[in-house]
């Protein structure tokens, strides 16, 4: 099987260039599966700025005729939301149009396109135990994305939530309020009209940064660490961690068992970003370190961000075999014996 792996060099991108045909995750596929080893490898053909710009239709097109892919995987995208708040225009290249030049390759090359999306879609102002929050549910993922709500003035939108609360599960009706969410879910919705597609939603990620992604907490912290002995860290957003590799043997097992449609990735696990740092700062056992919780609001914001980013998935079960994403803590102690990482701050 041909892949193409547009967005090869950031994060998620890069781990799925390096590490698709890697040994070790063909264990870990198999190991969490209990299927066989595949030893079988496939052909990845990596795709990055500035050589291949997806926002260029004749460029797309051109080029994956030439290549004639039997998957298109799209890692490609920019988080930063308070940066593209202000940069709709941007966005929507990014996340839309950029999707639909990639809709288009793959349908003139009857290839099955991949979108990956956020829990970002998913709004709610702040978080309030005991609370109940309402939340519409559609009888299919396409029309829960027709019936998303808009948000002329978000900050004067209160959507309270309970930490606690369940996940969002596919057939919830996103309601984004960011320009990046908003284009998040259009990319969703472009994706969706392909001939083929697989749309894989996720909570939050982590893994080996690069010098073309944005960074993400754990690698950020651990660099911070090394000029600061406290970091101040949020506690008032909710979360699940999601390792890249975990995410690289999501999609190889996806794909094995023909999986199409939306689909959440989850190990139904959740956390504020301070308790997964504290967790680092426990596991990794490094002494004169410490993070200290500050809020959204204190920490300084110019865009909408949502503080309940928690998955869970009602069409995970509809696929015996799939991969199960473990639980953040899970994901974080392997991370560290994945890189076997000895930290000298």
């Amino acid at each position: 099987m041909k892949i193409v792996v547009v967005g090869s060099q950031g994060t998620l991108g890069n781990a799925l260039t390096k590490f698709w045909n890697d040994p070790k995750v063909a264990r870990r596929l198999a190991e969490r599966t209990g299927e066989a080893l595949q030893t079988k490898r496939d052909e990845i053909v990596p795709l990055n700025l500035p050589d291949f710009d997806a926002c260029s239709r004749m460029h797309v097109l051109a080029t994956l005729d030439a290549i004639r892919p039997d998957v298109i995987v799209n890692a490609a995208g920019v988080n930063k939301i308070d940066w593209l708040q202000s940069r709709a225009n941007t966005a929507r290249n990014l996340h839309e149009h950029a999707v639909s030049n990639l809709k288009a390759a793959a349908t003139q090359s009857h290839a099955l396109l991949v979108q990956f999306s956020c829990a970002e879609i998913f709004y709610r102002n702040r978080l309030e135990h005991g609370v109940q929050d309402e939340r519409a549910v559609a009888s299919t993922t396409e029309l829960a994305r027709k019936s998303t709500p808009t948000f002329d003035s978000p900050e004067l939108t209160d959507l309270p939530v309970d930490p606690c609360a369940p996940g969002f599960h596919e057939y919830h009706v996103p309601n984004p309020a960011s320009v990046y969410a908003k284009t998040k879910l259009e990319s969703e919705r472009v994706a969706a009209e392909a001939q083929d597609s697989l749309i894989l939603r996720f909570s939050s990620l982590f893994g080996d940064s690069t010098p073309f992604s944005s960074g993400n907490l754990i690698e950020s912290s651990l660099n911070a660490f090394r000029r600061a002995s406290t970091l101040s860290v949020l506690n008032d957003v909710v979360a699940e961690p999601v390792w890249t590799i975990d995410l690289v043997c999501a999609l190889k097992s996806a794909l094995s068992l023909n999986v199409r449609g939306l689909l959440h990735l989850t190990g139904n696990s959740r956390a504020t970003p301070l308790e997964t740092i504290q967790y680092v700062i426990e596991r990794t056992r490094v002494r004169g370190k410490n993070a200290v919780g500050i809020s959204l609001a204190d920490y300084g914001v110019s865009a909408p961000h949502s503080r309940f980013k928690v998955l869970t998935s009602q069409r995970a079960s509809d696929y015996p075999g799939l991969y199960t994403i473990p639980t953040w803590r899970e994901a974080l102690n392997d991370f560290f014996k994945w890189r076997e990482v000895q930290l000298d701050f």
